[in-house]
């Protein structure tokens, strides 16, 4: 018995080595992926013409409690090549509440959506439309929706605003490799 059990591990060490070496060749293959802070930006200017380029980030600061993001603006405007340095972009789509104001109703806990379903199960037939599933957790509603609502706010805590956000994007933007 020990000597199956021995070919066992032996055979799961040499498999697990195989697909190792078969997965590091197949990413040495592939082309790297371009990780810089690079935006896509089109608009109009005031005068009407159109504006095609890129926005590089530089970095994050923080001004009478709202985030820009700092950078380099380069693209075409109309038929002439622009490039501005140090220009700021308001950052969205974070919570610009604190303290009592950013008092919530709910917490998000689970949203899923099931599709249609039709199985025949040796001649009974079971047959389910879309299911919408969603938990919300009420905070202060007791201990279970006070637990939700702290774990599903781990990621987004309410004081994460202003200067913090800033430093917090500025720590971010550094992991991102320059190309």
């Amino acid at each position: 018995m020990s000597r199956f059990i021995l070919a066992a591990v032996a055979a799961t060490i040499s498999c697990a080595l195989l697909l190792g070496a078969t997965s590091t060749a197949g990413a040495a293959q592939t082309a790297p992926r371009d990780l810089t802070k690079r935006v896509a930006v089109t608009g109009t200017a005031k005068n009407g013409k159109k504006f095609k380029g890129t926005y590089t980030i530089d970095r994050f600061v923080s001004r009478k409690g709202k985030v820009y993001a700092v950078g380099t603006l380069k693209g075409r405007l109309k038929h002439r090549n622009i490039t501005r340095r140090d220009v700021r972009i308001p950052v969205t789509g974070f919570a610009q509440q604190s303290g009592a104001g950013a008092a919530q109703i709910a917490c998000n806990v689970l949203t899923l959506t099931l599709g249609p379903l039709d199985l025949n199960l040796l001649g009974l037939r079971v047959q389910l439309n879309q299911v919408n599933l969603r938990i919300t957790a009420i905070p202060g509603g007791g201990l279970l929706g006070d637990l939700l609502c702290g774990i599903a706010n781990l990621l987004n805590p309410a004081q994460l605003t202003g200067g913090n956000l800033a430093a917090v994007l500025n720590s971010l933007l550094a992991l991102v490799p320059r190309s």
